[in-house]
């Protein structure tokens, strides 16, 4: 599953990447609604993981805190970046945008790590360690599949409901735990994944029906996007938790395996291998880059978007090599294995 973690990996930067160069995406929103259930992916393919290598609970918390020790060490570098370069290098600072700050420093780092918002991906980290902990319990994943579907698509259903009708965004403390730190919506994967695990089924059936319910989803999820955007100018909130996008990610599971097997080349299995630390240190590494040298080289936004993405890519690479000479508990704390 190495190549189709890669390939979930490579679309969330190209993606994050997309999103900050083209200031007006609206052309591009078919695109973003084909990779929204990148994510989906990873957690499903994380619950598949977690079933084969059931661990025991003192094993799990171990893992909880290895996770939470990675993303202390990389949260804490881009706060320190942020207050430090401050200007357009902490726009990735969500902490700043949903809660505001206060005139202590100390206080900003607490409510930033505590919260999860001191990147846009960081909510990720939130989720994989309830997820993590939740499953010391799970026995058998089809007792509570139908239960968690149901919640799942109940909460989908209200925010598309909620991206069509209404005009204005939902409050951001609100919106963020019936979306990006919504356990519910996030274990629907996990328990597919798991289940599928358990009952040894593999989602690599790409037939005539997979790709004509794919499609009409893919389209009907593209004019969703469309509408929010013109409402919001933003995707926040609909990108990923929309019922279409779980309905993407069900039918568009043997669509992705499909297309990872035909890109089966040794940079994407490598990127998969280390997805967790792309996606941890992707932003705002990248940000980063842009916005210094922004100010040297006048590029077209293609081409910034492909160095943004190559940037992230080489990082981690120089990064993981670099690694190996560190003593194992920091290297833990470095790159998280």
């Amino acid at each position: 599953m190495d190549s189709l973690k890669g390939l979930m990996i490579l679309f969330v930067i190209l993606g994050h990447s997309m999103l900050k160069i083209y200031e007006n995406p609206f052309l591009l929103l078919p695109f973003f609604r084909f990779i929204s259930p990148c994510v989906f992916v990873f957690v499903y393919l994380f619950g598949l993981s977690q079933e084969r290598t059931r661990k025991r609970p003192g094993k799990n918390l171990s893992k909880i805190a290895s996770f939470f020790l990675l993303y202390l060490f990389w949260s804490s570098i881009s706060f320190v970046l942020y207050i430090t370069l401050d200007g357009k290098f902490a726009d990735p600072w969500v902490t700043r945008t949903v809660f505001g700050l206060s005139d202590s420093n100390v206080s900003n780092y607490i409510l930033t790590i505590l919260t999860f918002t001191g990147s846009w991906q960081y909510y990720f980290v939130f989720v994989i360690i309830i997820l993590l902990f939740i499953s010391i319990f799970i026995r058998k994943a089809s007792s509570v599949f139908n239960v968690i579907l149901l919640g799942a698509v109940g909460n989908g259903l209200f925010i598309s409901y909620w991206a069509v009708f209404q005009e204005r965004l939902l409050p951001p403390v609100l919106g963020a735990f019936l979306t990006y730190l919504n356990p519910l919506h996030w274990m629907f994967p996990f328990i597919l994944g798991y289940k599928d695990a358990q009952e040894g089924k593999i989602r690599d059936d790409v037939n005539l029906k997979t790709i004509i319910v794919f499609s009409i989803l893919l389209i009907a999820g593209s004019f969703e996007y469309w509408y929010a955007y013109r409402k919001f100018h933003t995707l926040v909130g609909t990108d990923q938790f929309s019922v279409f996008t779980i309905l993407l990610g069900v039918y568009g599971l043997p669509v992705f395996i499909r297309i990872s097997r035909y890109l089966n080349l040794r940079i994407i299995k490598k990127m998969g291998r280390y997805s967790f630390l792309l996606f941890i240190t992707h932003m705002p590494l990248q940000w980063f880059v842009y916005v210094f040298l922004d100010g040297y080289l006048n590029l077209p936004k293609w081409l910034w978007v492909i160095l943004m993405v190559v940037s992230s890519i080489i990082f981690v690479d120089v990064l993981t090599k670099v690694a190996r000479y560190l003593p194992g508990y920091l290297r833990k704390t470095v790159i998280g294995f």
